[in-house]
């Protein structure tokens, strides 16, 4: 037994210095590269160059980061507090859920960035705002993830409590909550780089302090070494941010009876598709209420709000517009998804099978993701152009994350006693991955679909920056030339595709039989 202590103690000490020496190699490399081929500073600036740019104003760089990291840690737990909240009471009140659940999906689906302007005109440029959009980013993929893990539990366990007469909450505590635990961590993963991104997005669109409002300044000089420094900060603290969940997860215990140990069900029947439909209706109809409402009680809305007869007219006076912009997006999110759903499945199999990668793989993962797309926009603009392989690129940026945490997540939630019976019977290698793909299905889907709804957003991203048509040229469009109906109008095309292919991922999840004892 002190063996063991030992080793797992050495592990843990090496697991970080292989993670440094990882990056240490990254930046040599990167170093050698700019003095080998000449890359020019306002390209790719040499490591040195950047350490030297943050040191010529380290208090002002402090500041920045001192005051981003305020508002992320925020965000953060406020974002991720009303997420295992709402997902909770979800879980306990079917009604409930499917009155609400449709309600929430409508709203993520939207991209931010293209509703978040809207957000600092109703609530001003303040902390509130800033803080706001971090939670929202935050919030809906806790939820849904947490959601599914409640949900994809062993029915036995249920059926017992519910024999002895235990209360709802007591069946969460008890059977849903731990055996929903691997799918809480894997959506508090997902959505840890997404509270970095909402505050960066709402410095970028209003702030007057904040490494969001310092990236902009040094792309508007030009200050490339800077802007890299600045950007490698935001990595650092989304880097900080992620480790400490993941010492979470590390310091709690998994139930040995996890999902699906009794082989049975997914938690309860689901609804009927009309009933389904009946509470979908209500919640997109309470959405457009609130719209109605909002054009009447916040002031100008005229110009920025435009009631939703309008953006009804706009859609029937130039159909053909909106369908041809909708399809130029819509291949631009297949192609890139695609990519980063491959990429994202290829990393999250190498950490499951592979913990040793984890080290290695897990900082330039983690990096990856934490880095806006809104500032590697204008690098893959100054490197591709603008193209539909630099929008492609984006897209893809956009969504591998999400399905590299669910994969590895999904396959490593193997209860202990199924590997103790696979290992007793001696099962073969292909037996042994079927088994752990069946149990991290759920997690996995989850992923999938917290995927497409950041795909969309970068499909705008990559419309605003560096790809020709689509419905984001549309938004862009509608906001510059102070057209609110055209814009809005291709928020409701990206609504709808959203919620197609949202709605398809849900589907095709509740249609799979996760748990069959086959």
């Amino acid at each position: 037994m002190r063996a063991v202590r030992v080793r797992r103690a050495v592990d843990g000490l090496a697991r970080p210095a292989v993670a440094a020496f990882s990056l240490a190699v990254a930046v040599g490399l990167w170093q050698a590269a700019t003095v080998v081929w000449g890359i020019p500073s306002i390209l790719l600036p040499a490591p040195t160059e950047v350490v030297a740019a943050l040191r010529e104003r380290p208090g002002q760089v402090a500041g920045h980061v001192l005051y981003t990291s305020y508002e992320i840690g925020l965000g953060w737990v406020a974002g991720v507090g009303a997420g295992m909240a709402a997902a909770g009471a979800m879980a306990a009140s079917r009604r409930l859920r499917l009155a609400v659940y449709p309600l929430l999906v409508s709203v993520r689906i939207v991209p931010l960035i293209a509703i978040a302007p809207l957000l600092i005109v109703v609530f001003g440029a303040t902390l509130r705002t800033r803080v706001l959009l971090a939670a929202i980013l935050t919030f809906f993929p806790v939820t849904v993830a947490t959601l599914d893990g409640l949900r994809s539990v062993p029915q036995g366990q249920l059926d017992l409590l519910r024999s002895v007469e235990a209360s709802t909450w007591k069946r969460i505590r008890y059977v849903r909550l731990p055996n929903a635990l691997p799918s809480v961590f894997a959506g508090v993963k997902i959505a840890t780089p997404f509270a970095v991104e909402g505050v960066l997005i709402a410095e970028f669109l209003a702030a007057s302090r904040g490494l969001g409002h310092a990236v902009l300044q040094a792309a508007a000089a030009l200050d490339t070494p800077l802007l890299f420094g600045e950007v490698t900060l935001i990595v650092a603290l989304g880097l900080a941010l992620f480790g400490l969940v993941v010492l979470a997860e590390r310091s709690i215990r998994w139930a040995d009876d996890a999902a699906g140990i009794d082989g049975v069900g997914t938690g309860g029947v689901s609804a009927p598709t009309p009933e389904r439909l009946v509470f979908g209706g209500v919640a997109l109809a309470a959405l457009v209420g609130v719209w109605l409402v909002g054009t009447v009680t916040v002031p100008n809305a005229g110009v920025f709000l435009p009631p939703p007869a309008a953006v009804a007219a706009s859609l029937a006076e130039t159909p053909g517009l909106f369908l041809r912009a909708s399809a130029s997006s819509l291949r631009k999110l297949v192609v890139g998804w695609g990519i980063g759903g491959a990429v994202g499945a290829s990393l999250g199999a190498a950490l499951a099978f592979a913990p040793r990668s984890r080290p290695v793989i897990g900082p330039f993962l983690v990096g990856a993701r934490v880095t806006p797309s809104i500032v590697a926009a204008p690098l893959l603009l100054v490197w591709l152009g603008i193209s539909v392989t630099a929008g492609i690129v984006l897209v893809a940026l956009a969504t591998f994350f999400p399905v590299a945490v669910a994969t590895a997540s999904g396959l490593t939630t193997l209860p202990e006693r199924h590997r103790s019976l696979l290992d007793s019977v001696a099962a073969p290698r292909r037996t042994r991955l079927v088994v752990r793909l069946r149990f991290g299905l759920p997690t996995v889907i989850a992923g999938v679909k917290l995927s497409l709804i950041s795909g969309l957003s970068g499909v705008v991203i990559a419309e605003w920056f560096v790809a020709n048509g689509g419905l984001g040229v549309l938004v862009n469009q509608g906001m510059r030339n102070l057209q609110p109906a055209l814009t809005y109008a291709a928020v409701a095309c990206l609504f709808s595709l959203g919620m197609l292919l949202f709605g398809g991922a849900s589907l095709l999840q509740r249609r799979l039989d996760f748990y069959s004892s086959d």
